[in-house]
């Protein structure tokens, strides 16, 4: 028993360094995923705004899935309107919902989190647009940064409603992106 536990013990570093070296090999591969996902992002910009855009309440009023569309709006709606791992935001129509920013005096630190809009209307006036791999599944990265985009900057996507969607669940995939305008955050120094 004693020779068992003697082996083991030797067998253990070997064990260990194996096992460093394969973590290694997976987290270069995986960097190395991450630049083709990013290259991939990057070419769902658009530098010329699609024509036609209406607001995404406009938008929601036909949700049948293959619909194509273009819909502008703001990134605002929930507390976190960038997932930070998917290639998912949420769009808010700024012609129905205000951000926090906008109204004097508001000191909200999230102001696109639409805390003093009716919550009804809100839901009435946000859509989910994402970015989809080749699998139809949001790709593994996200959104922030992307030609500037960030909370409360404004967009214009074309793509199409998502199967699934509905009039209380609009989903877009998009297709194209054009970040019409990144908004500064209050912590931005140029911002006054």
């Amino acid at each position: 028993m004693k020779m068992i536990r003697i082996a083991l013990l030797l067998a253990l570093p070997g064990a260990l360094t194996l096992s460093s070296c394969q973590q290694k090999v997976r987290d270069s591969t995986d960097g190395g995923n991450q630049d083709h996902v990013q290259h991939a992002l990057a070419s769902f910009l658009l530098d010329q705004a699609p024509e036609n855009a209406v607001g995404v309440r406009e938008a929601r009023k036909n949700p049948t899935p293959g619909t194509k569309v273009v819909l502008s709006g703001k990134i605002m709606g929930n507390p976190n309107p960038l997932i930070k791992s998917r290639a998912l935001l949420t769009l808010g129509d700024p012609t129905q919902i205000r951000s926090c920013d906008l109204i004097p005096g508001d000191e909200c630190e999230t102001p696109w989190d639409v805390c003093c809009a009716d919550p009804d209307i809100v839901a009435a006036s946000i859509a989910t647009i994402q970015i989809l791999d080749p699998g139809g599944r949001p790709l593994k990265s996200g959104l922030r940064g992307l030609g500037g985009l960030r909370e409360l900057s404004s967009l214009v996507v074309e793509g199409e409603v998502a199967k699934g969607s509905t009039e209380k669940n609009f989903i877009v995939n998009a297709t194209g992106i054009h970040v019409a305008m990144a908004e500064p955050t209050r912590e931005d120094p140029s911002q006054p």
